[in-house]
């Protein structure tokens, strides 16, 4: 111990302190993206991708009445 000195201590606590720092944005990360279709901000916009496909294919059949594309709501768009 004295090869390092008395204060190996204090960079075993803050290295500690980071990673556990370090593992619990990683568990909020996960959790936020868990489940990409439940339609919050960070969700893959499913229903747009969806309305998208539905007005290119009926575009395709020739139909003139054609619904609206999505907009983002506060910017967010699902």
């Amino acid at each position: 111990m004295e090869k390092h000195g008395e204060h190996i201590i204090w960079f075993t606590i803050l290295f500690s302190v980071l990673l556990g720092w370090v593992f619990l944005v990683l568990e909020q990360i996960g959790e936020s993206t868990e489940n990409p279709f439940e339609g919050s901000a960070n969700d893959i916009p499913i229903t747009q991708i969806s309305r998208m496909i539905e007005i290119d294919l009926r575009e395709m059949l020739g139909e003139t009445d054609l619904p609206e594309p999505l907009t983002p709501v506060n910017n967010i768009l699902l």
